[in-house]
């Protein structure tokens, strides 16, 4: 059986159900995503049922238990894994057609098409709110994997321009998963970005710290989106484009909206702050400079000692 046969026949019986059954089919049919990727307990608790039933149901359907019914959308959330391959041909279909400077154009009025969506008022009250909530935290943890990890990462490092509360949860040598075995609780915040096809540790890791009460920010696609069920703010970016990728650029712009407001909100000296970190940043030869290519670059206060 099939996702889309499954579904069919959930609807053609829906009204016929039990209660309780009605409520576990409602959340087969309205989220088929978390039905892929959560186990089956973690679901009946979302629909607000017992997992025994999660079980009648899958049985109702002529299925042997849940974990059949499990596999059906599964299988289903595997074929979706070639959406971008099967993209390829139109890309080059377009370019064919249109040529490469309409193809640029089409993309780049795309990106100011999701763009506009982006600053709709709610999007943007819940910009607003986002940052209050990162402005109040203990300690800010960033996460995001696989295409979703350079969001993350460049909220991480420009924040930390003037922040020292902030932490990315990244995957090398498992050092970002042993910044998470401290203390945590309501006091931190959790800004992640999952964006489809949903990473499944993502997914792991916030179900993990929303257990431990830590408040949760999510950059995704969609209000039904694994995380965003876990989520205290949604920040909703459209993604889709004519390429084969999906575009992260709306989910950059969240990122740098959410570091600029932080920064504009904070009660510390930002200005002095960055400044110090620019200097040591010089001081340790991480960037180049045409006077300097070949030497670290002293550091302001150093050429002042050196003209007197």
């Amino acid at each position: 059986m099939d996702s889309a046969t499954l579904r069919q026949q959930l609807k053609s019986v829906y009204d016929s159900l039990p209660k309780q059954e009605r409520l576990a089919a409602s959340f087969v049919l309205d989220h088929p995503q978390e039905i892929a990727v959560m186990s089956m307990r973690e679901q009946a608790s979302l629909a607000g049922v017992p997992p025994s039933t999660m079980t009648r149901l899958a049985k109702r359907l002529g299925l042997d238990g849940f974990d059949q019914l499990r596999a059906v959308f599964v299988n289903a959330a595997r074929a979706q894994g070639h959406e971008y391959g099967s993209r390829v041909p139109g890309l080059v279909e377009m370019k064919r057609k249109m040529g490469e400077a309409s193809l640029v154009m089409d993309m780049v009025n795309t990106l100011n098409s999701h763009t506009q969506k982006l600053c709709q008022q709610d999007n943007l009250d819940a910009i607003v709110r986002a940052a209050h909530m990162l402005a109040s935290a203990r300690t800010i943890y960033c996460l995001g994997l696989r295409s979703s990890f350079p969001v993350a990462f460049h909220f991480a490092h420009v924040a930390s321009y003037f922040q020292d509360n902030v932490r990315l949860i990244e995957g090398a040598g498992e050092s970002g998963v042993m910044s998470l075995m401290g203390n945590l609780g309501p006091k931190d915040v959790l800004l992640t970005c999952s964006l489809s096809p949903y990473a499944r540790r993502t997914i792991a890791l916030s179900r993990y710290l929303a257990q431990e009460k830590v408040k949760v920010i999510t950059i995704t696609d969609n209000d039904s989106s694994p995380v965003a069920r876990l989520a205290s703010e949604t920040i909703l970016v459209h993604k889709h484009t004519t390429s084969f990728f999906d575009m992260l650029t709306p989910a950059f712009l969240v990122a740098e909206l959410l570091v600029a407001l932080l920064a504009a909100s904070s009660r510390q000296d930002v200005r002095k702050l960055v400044n110090n970190t620019e200097e040591k940043l010089w001081a340790m030869g991480e960037w180049w400079s045409l006077d300097y290519p070949f030497a670290i670059k002293p550091s302001p206060r150093t050429k002042f000692a050196i003209r007197n």
